[in-house]
């Protein structure tokens, strides 16, 4: 069965659907260097000051999200992480979240979206097996994180947001020494659709969690 034959049968609100769905995502391939996280620079010019995310306890106008994200890209950038380089995520859903991942991603980082679901063993394995060299821990996940450094054969740096942790960095004060402004060409690394952005993690109902990965090119067709 063609796209054609099951766009049609599909009805024709679906089809309209998947219409749109085709010419917002046709153009990615087209542009291998256009990410998402380059992208919120873009979008910070045309929405300044307008919502981008929400929470119950903090938001982040566009303009703020993309500063986020530069300061968190060039965090990555002082800390020396190279393009592939894996860094650990334990943090709640916040629009914090998203400009940790949106930076760390824009400058060649990889992202582990740690569940936060997780302790002990099972948290230990899903660090493990993604090898970072840097974790950043939510204050209050500190607890969850503590039961598993046990079970960890690796030692990655580790960086506390939020309130302070024994033996732990503060990310959240570090990120403020660096500037928020667009990225300059020579900040900037060749990153494309092709690279990974992300480990985003199986349920682990059978087994341990697996790491799976998340070039940016998936990420591009989730958030089109």
């Amino acid at each position: 069965m063609n796209l054609r034959v099951a766009i049609g049968e599909a009805g024709p609100s679906a089809a309209k659907a998947w219409l749109r769905a085709l010419e917002m995502t046709a153009p990615i391939a087209a542009h291998p260097a256009r990410t998402l996280p380059s992208i919120i620079d873009d979008l910070a010019e045309a929405h300044g000051d307008a919502p981008a995310l929400l929470s119950d306890r903090e938001a982040l106008s566009y303009r703020g999200l993309a500063a986020r994200a530069n300061r968190y890209a060039r965090w990555a950038l002082a800390q020396g992480l190279a393009k592939g380089d894996t860094v650990g995520l334990l943090m709640p859903n916040r629009p914090e979240y998203m400009a940790a991942w949106l930076g760390i991603t824009r400058v060649g980082g990889v992202v582990s979206l740690l569940n936060t679901n997780l302790a002990g063993r099972s948290l230990a394995h899903c660090i493990e097996v993604v090898a970072p060299r840097q974790v950043i821990v939510a204050a209050e996940l500190a607890g969850a994180f503590a039961g598993a450094l046990p079970h960890l054969s690796l030692r990655p740096t580790l960086w506390a947001h939020g309130a302070d942790i024994g033996g732990f960095a503060r990310i959240d004060r570090e990120i403020e020494r660096h500037a928020g402004g667009r990225l300059e060409p020579a900040e900037c690394r060749p990153v494309t659709i092709e690279d990974k952005a992300l480990y985003i993690y199986t349920s682990g109902t059978t087994g341990l969690p697996k790491a799976a990965n998340v070039s940016h090119a998936r990420v591009m067709m989730w958030s089109h």
